[in-house]
C-alpha cells in the first residue's frame, strides 16, 4: 500500500528514524521561512538540523550533547521563525528521547515529539498539512525500506547504510 495511506505505521519505525523524519520536516519548514528572515539565523537553525541528522546516523545524543541544541532552538521559539522553530524544537527533543530510550522507558516520548514536529511543520509559513503529509510519506517509504534492508532495530542508530539511501532535502527553489 502507498506510504501516504500508512502514516500511522511511522510509530513502528526505529526511534532514530522517527527523529530523523522530524528533523527533515523541520528542515523543510526552515527552508520556507520568508526571504527577509536573517540568513545567519537560518544557517543556525539548519546547523541544528545537520547535528540532529548526525545523531540519528551514529547515536550518542546524550543530554550533554543535546543541551546546546535545546538552548539554540529555545532562543528562537516564539520568535520570527515561528512554527519552523517549534518543529525544530520537537525534532531536538525526539532525537534526545531516541537516545534516552536506550536507558529509560521513553519510547512514547520520542514518538509524540516526532508527531509534534510534524504538526508544527504543517502550521509553518509556506507549508500545509497536505504538503507535510506528502513529504512525510516519501521519507517514510525510504526509511521503512532502508531500515528493513539494513536490519535496524527499534532502538538502533541508523548508520551510513540507511542515511545513504535518503534523498537530500533541498530548498524549494534549488531543485
Amino acid at each position: 500500500m502507498p506510504a501516504i495511506f500508512e502514516l500511522d505505521e511511522i510509530v513502528k519505525l526505529p526511534l532514530y528514524a522517527q527523529a530523523l523524519l522530524a528533523a527533515r520536516m523541520a528542515r523543510r519548514a526552515i527552508y520556507q521561512l520568508p526571504e527577509d528572515y536573517p540568513g545567519s539565523e537560518r544557517i543556525a537553525l539548519l546547523e541544528i538540523c545537520d547535528a540532529l541528522e548526525a545523531f540519528c546516523r551514529s547515536g550518542g545524543a546524550s543530554m550533554n550533547e543535546m543541551r546546546p541544541h535545546y538552548d539554540r532552538v529555545g532562543e528562537r521559539r516564539g520568535g520570527a521563525a515561528g512554527e519552523a522553530a517549534e518543529a525544530l524544537y520537537w525534532a531536538v527533543d525526539a532525537t534526545a528521547s531516541a537516545e534516552a530510550a536506550n536507558d529509560f522507558p521513553v519510547d512514547q516520548t520520542c514518538i509524540r515529539d516526532a508527531q509534534n514536529a510534524f504538526a508544527a511543520a504543517s502550521r509553518a509559513d509556506g507549508m500545509s498539512p497536505l504538503q507535510v503529509r506528502t513529504l512525510l510519506a516519501g521519507d517514510f517509504d525510504q526509511l521503512r525500506f532502508a531500515c528493513g534492508e539494513a536490519g535496524i532495530g527499534f532502538y538502533d542508530a541508523l548508520g551510513g547504510h540507511v542515511m545513504g539511501r535518503m534523498a537530500p532535502v533541498y530548498p524549494p527553489d534549488d531543485r
